[in-house]
């Protein structure tokens, strides 16, 4: 399989108009994305997009929950960068909450993103660090 920036010259090549080039460089991305198994946005079944609920600036991001709301979710997180900020690592229990945490590295072993799921009973709340 040839390496896939090839097959995207050669596609960009074919577009005929900007709206097309576009289209490839957008391919591209999640292309290179999905090949790369870094941290993608999902929102599972049964899960609410929470997109106005970030914290930390910016670095917490990309939250949705379950069985909550998103005002609840957004209290969360901005709690739970409040937690992080004076902790060594990210804390694995906030607020009642008890976090799963998913980290992705470089290949020097610098972490760049996480994904974390923190539930309480029936309520979940997933979001993404991400630098």
């Amino acid at each position: 399989m040839p390496p896939v920036d090839q097959v995207l010259l050669k596609l960009s090549e074919r577009a005929s108009s900007s709206t097309e080039a576009m289209h490839v460089a957008a391919m591209a991305m999640t292309v290179g994305l999905a090949l790369a198994g870094g941290p993608h946005y999902d929102v599972p079944r049964g899960y609410t997009r929470c997109p106005s609920a970030v914290a930390w600036h910016g670095f917490f991001k990309w939250t949705s929950e379950e069985g909550s709301s998103c005002r609840a979710a957004a209290r969360f997180i901005r709690s739970y960068a409040d937690a992080a900020g004076d902790a060594p690592a990210m804390p694995r229990r906030v607020a009642g909450y008890s976090c799963r945490i998913k980290y992705w590295r470089t290949d020097e072993g610098d972490i760049y993103a996480s994904r974390h799921v923190c539930t309480r009973g029936e309520r979940t709340i997933r979001f993404y660090g991400m630098v």
